[in-house]
C-alpha cells in the first residue's frame, strides 16, 4: 500500500474488557469525583434535616413585629397599591397633617410608609408575584400559610449565605477551613433562628458576604493584571450590596465607611477614582428612595430619624420611653440636644458591650474572631479584610447606641465572616498541637464544632418554645371576618392586625398629659378616621406589675378588667382566653 505523505496513520486503541472498565468506574466513584458528590449529598441531607428539625420544634408563627410589618408592606406592593402601610403610627398622622399631606386613603385605609426602607418588602412582593399566595388565610393549629411563606424566604437566604460563606472561605484560606466554617454555620443557633424568623437579617448577611467577596476579588484581580473593568466592576458590586443593605436596614450603612477606607488602603495609586466610584454607586442606589420621601414627607428618610429621640432621658423625670413619640398624635417634638443623645448612647453602649457583643452567634466563635485580630495571616488581603469586618461591627455598635437597640442582635449579620476567621484561627492553634493520629485530629475538630453547637442542642431539646404573642386565629376570625376594609381599628399589636386581618390598625396613642391615650384617641377618632374597634392583647400587660399604676398605658389596661369608659364611643366588649393569652375586642356591636 503506498504511503500518503503529510499524514500520520493512527493505530486503533485496543478496547478494555468490560470488567476492567467497570472496575475503573467503581474506583473513580470510590476515591475520585464520585466520593465528593456523595459527601456533598450527605451534607445537603444533613442541612435539610437540621432545617426541618429546627422549624418543627421552634416555629409557632411569626414572632417579630418587624416581620409582620414587612409582610404587609410587601403585600401592598404586590397588589399595586404602592409603598403604603396599614400599620399606622399616630405620629405619622400628626406629622402629615402638619405639612398638609393626606393622612389616610379613604377607601383602603392606607398611608405612605415613612419608617421602613423598601428593599426587603420589594423582594417579598416579587416572591408573592411568583407564588401567588392566597391571603384569605385558613388558620391552623398554630400557624397560618402566610407566616410559613415568609419563613421559607428567610430559609432561602440562610442557604444562600452558607454557599457564599463556603466560597469566600475557600477563596481566603483553603477547603479545610471552608468545610469547618460550613459546619459551624449549620449548627449556629443564632443563624438558624434568623433563618426561621421571617426577618431580613439573612438578606443583610448575604449582602455583607457579597461586599466582602467583591473587594477581595478586586484586589486579587488587580494583582493578577486583570483589566480595570473587572476590578472596578467588583468594587461597584460591593458598593451596590452596601446600598441595598442600607435600603433594607439603615444600620447597615455603618459598613460604608470601613469599605471606603479598605478600598483607599488596598488601591493606593487610584484610590480617589475607586472611592468616588463606590460612593457614587451607593448614593445612586439611595437616590430614588430619598426623592420619594422628599415628595411624600419633605424629609429625605421619612420619619425614621426621629427614632434617635426615643429612649432619651432614661431614669429621669423627662424620660421618653421607647415608642412614645411614634404613639403620640398631638405632641410637640422635642428639639435635638446633644447631651441627652450622648447620655442615651452611653447607656446603650454599655448594654452592647456587656451583652450584645458577647451574644453574637450564641457561642465561643466571637472570642476566636477577636483573638484572630491579633494574628497576622500570610496573605495581605486576608489580613486587611478582617479589619473591614471589625470596623463594620464597631461602627454598627456606635450606630445602634445612638439610634437605639433593635429587638434582634444586629451584629449577627456579620456572623459568617466571624465564623471564617474563627475557623482559620482555630486551625492555626490546632496545627501547633501536632496531633499525630488521625483519630485525635478528627476528634479535636469535632469537639470544637460540638462545643459551639451546644446552644443549638439546648434549643431543640424540651421544653419547647412558648410564645404569648397575638393569636392569628382570633385576629382572622374576629377582626378580618367582621370589619370592612374602610374601617380602622386601634391595637397594641397593630402589625399583627395589619398582617393577619389585612385591616388598618393604628397604634394605641400615648399621651403624656392628664389622661394617657384618651386625648389623642378622640383627636384621631374625630379628625382623622372613625375608630371602629379597639383590639387588645396580653402584650400590653407585659409591663412590670409594680409600674402598672404609673404607666401611661393604664387607660388601656383598665379595659381588660372593667367596662369601657362612659365617654368612649365604643360600648361593646368581647373577651376571649386563647392559647396565647387574653384577647379583648371593644367595638360598636358584638363581633
Amino acid at each position: 500500500m503506498p504511503l500518503i505523505l503529510g499524514k500520520k496513520t493512527e493505530q486503533p486503541t485496543p478496547q478494555q474488557p468490560l470488567f476492567e472498565r467497570i472496575q475503573d468506574w467503581i474506583f473513580k466513584l470510590d476515591v475520585g469525583l464520585g466520593v465528593q458528590w456523595f459527601r456533598l449529598g450527605l451534607f445537603c441531607l444533613l442541612v435539610l434535616m437540621i432545617i426541618l428539625l429546627y422549624t418543627g420544634t421552634q416555629f409557632v408563627g411569626l414572632r417579630d413585629p418587624e416581620a409582620m410589618d414587612m409582610g404587609q408592606l410587601g403585600r401592598n406592593l404586590w397588589r399595586g397599591r404602592g409603598y403604603v402601610t396599614e400599620d399606622i403610627r399616630p405620629m405619622a398622622l400628626g406629622y402629615l397633617n402638619s405639612i398638609g399631606k393626606p393622612l389616610l386613603d379613604a377607601k383602603l385605609g392606607t398611608q405612605p410608609e415613612l419608617w421602613t426602607p423598601p428593599f426587603y418588602p420589594l423582594l417579598l412582593s416579587t416572591v408573592f408575584r411568583v407564588v401567588q399566595p392566597d391571603f384569605q388565610m385558613k388558620v391552623g393549629m398554630q400557624t397560618v400559610r402566610a407566616d410559613r411563606l415568609l419563613m421559607v424566604v428567610s430559609w432561602l437566604f440562610y442557604l444562600v449565605g452558607m454557599v457564599l460563606m463556603y466560597m469566600l472561605a475557600r477563596e481566603m484560606f483553603d477547603h479545610r477551613v471552608a468545610v469547618l466554617s460550613a459546619f459551624l454555620y449549620l449548627f449556629c443557633d443564632s443563624l438558624l433562628d434568623m433563618g426561621m424568623s421571617g426577618l431580613p437579617m439573612g438578606l443583610l448577611s448575604v449582602l455583607f458576604l457579597t461586599a466582602a467577596h467583591g473587594v477581595l476579588k478586586a484586589e486579587k484581580w488587580q494583582e493578577a493584571g486583570r483589566s480595570a473593568w473587572w476590578v472596578n466592576g467588583a468594587l461597584a458590586a460591593s458598593a451596590l450590596a452596601v446600598g441595598l443593605g442600607t435600603l433594607t436596614q439603615y444600620a447597615f450603612a455603618s459598613v460604608l465607611v470601613p469599605l471606603l477606607v479598605y478600598i483607599a488602603v488596598s488601591f493606593p495609586k487610584q484610590w480617589h477614582m475607586k472611592v468616588g466610584l463606590c460612593l457614587g454607586v451607593f448614593l445612586l442606589v439611595l437616590t430614588p428612595w430619598v426623592v420619594r420621601n422628599v415628595g411624600v414627607a419633605q424629609t429625605p428618610f421619612g420619619l425614621a430619624p426621629f427614632e434617635v429621640l426615643e429612649g432619651v432621658g432614661k431614669g429621669t423625670a423627662t424620660e421618653i420611653k421607647p415608642g412614645q413619640l411614634q404613639r403620640a398624635f398631638e405632641v410637640d417634638l422635642p428639639r435635638f440636644k446633644v447631651w441627652p443623645v450622648i447620655r442615651k448612647a452611653l447607656l446603650n453602649g454599655r448594654e452592647l458591650y456587656e451583652n450584645v457583643l458577647k451574644e453574637v452567634g450564641s457561642n465561643y466563635l466571637i472570642a476566636f474572631f477577636l483573638a484572630a485580630l491579633l494574628h497576622r495571616f500570610r496573605r495581605v488581603e486576608v489580613f486587611r479584610l478582617r479589619r473591614l469586618v471589625f470596623w463594620s461591627m464597631l461602627i454598627s455598635m456606635v450606630w445602634l447606641a445612638v439610634a437605639g437597640l433593635l429587638q434582634r442582635n444586629f451584629l449577627n449579620v456579620f456572623m459568617p465572616l466571624v465564623i471564617i476567621y474563627a475557623a482559620a484561627f482555630f486551625y492555626v492553634l490546632f496545627e501547633r498541637l501536632q496531633f499525630r493520629t488521625r483519630l485525635l485530629r478528627t476528634g479535636m475538630v469535632g469537639l470544637f464544632v460540638a462545643l459551639n453547637a451546644v446552644p443549638f442542642i439546648f434549643t431543640i431539646l424540651p421544653p419547647g418554645v412558648v410564645y404569648f404573642g397575638p393569636d392569628p386565629a382570633t385576629i382572622v376570625e374576629h377582626v378580618a371576618g367582621t370589619f370592612r376594609e374602610d374601617e380602622a381599628l386601634m391595637s397594641d399589636a397593630p402589625w399583627a392586625v395589619a398582617w393577619y386581618a389585612d385591616r388598618t390598625a393604628i397604634w394605641l396613642p400615648f399621651d403624656a398629659e392628664g389622661h394617657p391615650g384618651e386625648k389623642d384617641f378622640f383627636a384621631i377618632n374625630d379628625n382623622v378616621h372613625p375608630i371602629a374597634g379597639i383590639y387588645l392583647t396580653q402584650a400590653i400587660l407585659e409591663h412590670n406589675p409594680a409600674e402598672m399604676m404609673s404607666a401611661h398605658d393604664r387607660f388601656w389596661m383598665g379595659m381588660f378588667f372593667y367596662d369601657p369608659p362612659a365617654n368612649l364611643p365604643l360600648k361593646v366588649k368581647d373577651g376571649w382566653l386563647t392559647v396565647r393569652g387574653i384577647q379583648v375586642l371593644i367595638s360598636t356591636r358584638h363581633r
